[in-house]
């Protein structure tokens, strides 16, 4: 992306294209997933001025739900410490995680407990 040539919204829309990957059970970034932060770090920095980004964790209804709350917060967070460390300003983000209470697709079917592990990054309005 092109500084001027993007908004904040089509910003938002490329990043939730992208599929960040974690270890099993862990807030720890797969290596593979890394390339796909410093590609989004890039684009970050390149963003409107005053654009604001919070990264959504979000997990399958699987397990324990206040477990999948806290892991669920705890890989955004670690998204959003990787973000700084290449470089975007750390008032430009936030972290939450949502466990399991924003589901995109079903949790009774393998695909759809696949879709529900994600981060989501929207705009911080």
């Amino acid at each position: 992306m092109q500084a001027g040539n993007f908004t904040a919204d089509d910003l938002v829309k490329a990043l939730n294209l992208t599929g960040i990957q974690f270890d099993t059970g862990s807030a720890r970034i797969s290596a593979d997933s890394q390339a796909i932060l410093g590609k989004a770090a890039a684009a970050l920095k390149k963003a409107p001025s005053g654009t604001r980004v919070e990264i959504g964790g979000h997990t399958d209804n699987t397990g324990n739900a206040a477990a999948n709350l806290k892991l669920s917060d705890a890989r955004a967070a670690a998204v959003r410490a990787r973000l700084v460390e290449l470089g975007v300003t750390e008032a430009m983000l936030t972290a939450k995680g949502y466990g399991d209470a924003k589901p995109v697709a079903d949790n009774g079917t393998t695909e759809g407990r696949a879709r529900n592990r994600r981060m989501e990054f929207s705009l911080v309005q």
